[in-house]
């Protein structure tokens, strides 16, 4: 008889267990409010770093293992990420800035990237 309770209180303590199990497993699924189903969450290293150079007035392009980037104007910030270092769409991109940084010309390309499917990181 103490066999058969010995042995219902390890099914209950069993079945306590699996489920707490599942709960904390299935807490990891689902969205968690940053992007959206279709769009996966924005890299903690961008593919390519845009630098903003005030002094010079230009851009320089680099892919983040890159150490040195290309200097090119700004406008032409697109084309270069897209057809030179063939980025496809949804690559993420990040900011760097060099004072006297033309505030518009920044939200010009960015609004040119973002346009063209890069995204940028946060």
């Amino acid at each position: 008889m103490r066999y058969i309770g010995l042995r219902v209180r390890m099914n209950d303590i069993r079945a306590v267990l699996i489920s707490t199990a599942l709960l904390v497993s299935v807490t990891g699924c689902g969205s968690h409010g940053e992007g959206t189903a279709s769009s996966p969450p924005i890299a903690a290293k961008p593919d390519v770093i845009v630098t903003f150079d005030g002094e010079h007035h230009g851009c320089s392009v680099a892919l983040s293992s890159e150490a040195h980037g290309s200097a090119i104007s700004c406008g032409d910030v697109v084309p270069f990420v897209r057809d030179e270092l063939r980025l496809p769409r949804g690559a993420i991109y990040d900011v760097r800035t060099i004072p006297d940084v033309d505030q518009g010309e920044m939200a010009r390309v960015g609004a040119a990237l973002n346009d063209a499917g890069y995204r940028k990181a946060r």
